[in-house]
């Protein structure tokens, strides 16, 4: 994005304390992230007319939905840490907020896997074919009805339109890596 500076957090609490104090021009982070810091969604991301995107429940271990309250899970931190067992029992449609094991990429959740320390994860269903060719463990996959999770989606909080000009030019290959191919 020429003229933007750019920068990228691996931490969500990095990313809440920039917000704080330097806010910058504008914040792009996967929606339910902003929701947890109490930001609006200004233009939000969509793939194939979806602002959505499928989570998958992947295991080592046979998965039926009536033991989903007693495992313990691996997921892609995108609430603040309190708040991450109630948003997973959210995507799996059960009452009980159960054990999370935070992570901060996509790649650490196969160590969960090969660690035991967590009994299943949850990741978007664009990464399933990546995340097995990773192992030669056999994975038990269950997707439900529940588990969507908001794209990509952008804050403004000043100096909206050469940013939001910027984002809306992004090549496709940069929004395929969002994961999202426009904007709303």
């Amino acid at each position: 994005m020429p003229g933007v500076d750019v920068t990228v957090f691996g931490k969500l609490s990095d990313f809440k304390t920039a917000l704080e104090v330097s806010p910058p021009n504008a914040a792009l982070s996967p929606r339910p992230v902003l929701t947890s810091l109490n930001r609006g969604v200004d233009l939000q991301g969509l793939r194939a007319g979806s602002d959505a995107e499928q989570y998958l429940l992947v295991s080592t271990k046979f998965l039926a939905r009536d033991m989903l309250s007693s495992f313990r899970y691996g997921i892609v931190d995108l609430v603040e840490r309190k708040s991450l067992p109630r948003f997973v029992a959210g995507l799996l449609g059960v009452n009980d907020a159960p054990e999370v094991q935070r992570v901060t990429k996509i790649e650490d959740l196969l160590q969960l896997l090969q660690f035991q320390t967590a009994d299943a994860v949850l990741l978007p269903e664009r990464f399933r074919a990546d995340f097995e060719s990773k192992s030669k463990m056999s994975f038990t996959i269950l997707s439900l009805s529940t588990a969507k999770v908001g794209l990509v989606a952008v804050t403004f909080l000043s100096e909206r339109q050469s940013i939001e000009g910027a984002i809306r030019r992004l090549p496709k290959h940069v929004l395929a890596d969002l994961g999202v191919d426009e904007w709303r």
